[in-house]
């Protein structure tokens, strides 16, 4: 066996690292159709324009993903250009909290997290997923948001997203950062016709709202660049060790200027 490994090295190296490449595409199938052009039809919604003057300071597109309690902020170094964090409105205390889950509110407030924020000195961006924005909350978290950014003097540094992009109108006119979460969908499993149709009901929504972004999973971006160019594209992405697909997906969107943030674990 020695004797036949030595004599044939090369096809033996050749053959560990084709099966590596098998398996690493086979992983990651999504970031690989992502490294390759998906084939859109000509129609664009440019007339489509960002209605909003609204500014994020923002140094740097790696921002943190899911930093939902204290030790995770206290995992922040000081020059992290922003971070994310998942938030529940509670009307009756009129106080945002800090969770994933519906279902798991530990009582941790987004006030609690700014404390945390302001005793690390950070001036970093902050990206919110209202999870449960809707007609009868808007309002008043709005309202509640205002009065945190004035507090811990946030101008210009928070991004509200949610699914919600008519809700989002009125935090737009009030000097946020807006996003809107647009729906699921993955353009590399759609024909022609079904991502038209995708385009135009995206476009009846976004034409109707004031924001500043587009937010999807990674693999929904190369759809919102070509549909919609003249919005910025927010993302998420994990990291995966030993992954060549990952390294060279990783370097798309960093080189990619239509992606204005990409979250990462």
């Amino acid at each position: 066996m020695l004797k036949w490994i030595a004599s044939n090295k090369y096809k033996l190296m050749a053959f560990i690292i084709g099966l590596y490449l098998v398996v690493d595409v086979l992983q990651h199938k999504g970031q690989t159709r992502v490294l390759f052009p998906k084939d859109f039809t000509d129609v664009k919604k440019v007339a489509l324009l960002p209605q909003s003057k609204s500014i994020l300071v923002n140094k740097d597109k790696n921002w943190k993903k899911a930093v939902n309690t204290k030790e995770r902020m206290n995992e922040l170094m000081v020059d992290d250009a922003g971070f994310e964090c998942d938030v529940y409105f509670d009307t009756a205390a009129r106080s945002f909290y800090v969770h994933h889950d519906p279902e798991k509110n530990i009582g941790y407030s987004l006030n609690n997290l700014l404390q945390v924020y302001e005793q690390k000195k950070l001036q970093a961006g902050i990206w919110l997923d209202i999870k449960n924005l809707g007609d009868s909350n808007a309002l008043p978290a709005l309202q509640a948001l205002a009065a945190l950014r004035n507090k811990y003097k946030l101008q210009h540094r928070i991004l509200v997203e949610s699914a919600r992009a008519d809700l989002l109108t009125a935090f737009t006119d009030s000097n946020f950062f807006t996003a809107y979460y647009v729906p699921f969908f993955n353009p590399y499993k759609m024909s022609k016709d079904e991502m038209n149709s995708m385009a135009d009901s995206m476009a009846s929504v976004i034409g109707k709202s004031k924001i500043n972004a587009l937010s999807g999973y990674y693999f929904q971006c190369s759809f919102l660049k070509h549909y919609f160019p003249q919005y910025p594209a927010l993302t998420w992405i994990d990291n995966s060790s030993f992954s060549l697909v990952n390294f060279l997906f990783q370097r798309k969107i960093k080189g990619d200027p239509s992606v204005f943030i990409a979250l990462k674990p």
